[in-house]
């Protein structure tokens, strides 16, 4: 069945963040900068623009809802994340575009069109790049000797959702990533929840952590925040959880997840952070995909065969949490 056409009034895309660092000490450089041009000289010294984040609004000529979908991607992922799926199938922008909803694709600080910073003169150490074979283990595919170069020889896991003969086209998503960027990226995350009234965050992996802390600061802008697999849950005093505990939240899990060396301790403290909102009186609710009879699913649930499945029962969601907060 061909989707039904998206129509969209405009398309806007901006950055927000960041601020100016002067660098000086610098070498001058001769470069070629084009193959055949002549060289010319390059002054590193002067002034840096960092810690920006970029977005990009889609706006429906007739949206059904008035609050924004803004989609925080994973470590080492931008926004193409939420887009088209690595086999061809429509992403979750899509899936909630045709649903009504606004929706902002964003790329986090020092990803994608977000752009990076000189290390270690700014980022104070180099980036790390996944491999192949880390993406096979930690999203969750298989085990690491199930994984071969050759893709006719990997062993994903029995009933593995994940299009598995498009892995490589995942892992060519694959950007740089720092990992002492956290302060940067909450404070541009925060900085484009302020652009809005009232928003929606849909996050995974690493994203989900930055949602949970900047639901604590937000909540008066933040309508709900669902989490894919978040990678654990920041540490918040007790004006933070209460704070917090004022947002729906809701996590959702896919398989193989409780005896993974990583992935069980970032799952019990999600857990352990739910209950402490709930205590609060918050909504804090879990969808263990595999405890509701969904078998399966690896890390990459909006990428998995029934990403429009999952998208579907996260829509029902957000429609009764939003519905009891305005009841409330």
């Amino acid at each position: 069945m061909t989707p039904s056409a998206i129509s969209l009034r405009d398309i806007r895309s901006f950055h927000v963040g960041g601020r100016i660092v002067e660098l000086s000490g610098q070498p001058t450089q001769t470069v070629q900068v084009s193959p055949g041009s002549a060289p010319r000289t390059v002054d590193l010294n002067g002034h840096y623009f960092t810690g920006q984040l970029y977005a990009q609004h889609l706006m429906l000529e007739q949206p059904q809802s008035d609050i924004p979908v803004l989609f925080w991607h994973g470590g080492a992922m931008t926004g193409v994340t939420w887009e088209t799926t690595p086999d061809g199938r429509p992403g979750w922008s899509q899936l909630f575009l045709r649903q009504g909803y606004d929706v902002v694709i964003s790329d986090a600080v020092e990803r994608g069109r977000s752009s990076w910073s000189p290390y270690p003169q700014i980022y104070d150490s180099a980036p790390l790049f996944r491999t192949a074979e880390d993406a096979w283990s930690l999203f969750r595919m298989g085990t690491a000797e199930g994984f071969s170069e050759d893709p006719a020889q990997r062993c994903p896991f029995p009933g593995q959702r994940f299009p598995i003969r498009q892995f490589d086209q995942l892992c060519a998503q694959f950007v740089p990533r720092w990992t002492t960027n956290a302060a940067a990226s909450v404070a541009a995350y925060a900085e484009l929840v302020s652009q809005f009234d009232k928003v929606i965050i849909v996050a995974h992996s690493q994203g989900g952590w930055f949602a949970q802390s900047v639901a604590a600061g937000m909540s008066d802008r933040i309508a709900a925040v669902v989490m894919l697999e978040p990678a654990g849950a920041p540490e918040m005093s007790p004006e933070q959880l209460a704070s917090g505990a004022r947002v729906p939240h809701l996590y959702v899990w896919g398989d193989n997840c409780d005896d993974h060396p990583a992935w069980k301790p970032y799952k019990q403290d999600a857990r352990a952070h739910s209950e402490r909102l709930r205590s609060l009186g918050g909504l804090a609710d879990h969808i263990d995909l595999p405890q509701v009879g969904i078998a399966g699913n690896s890390h990459m649930p909006m990428m998995d065969d029934n990403s429009d499945h999952i998208a579907r029962m996260v829509q029902e969601w957000l429609y009764g949490a939003l519905s009891l907060r305005r009841a409330g």
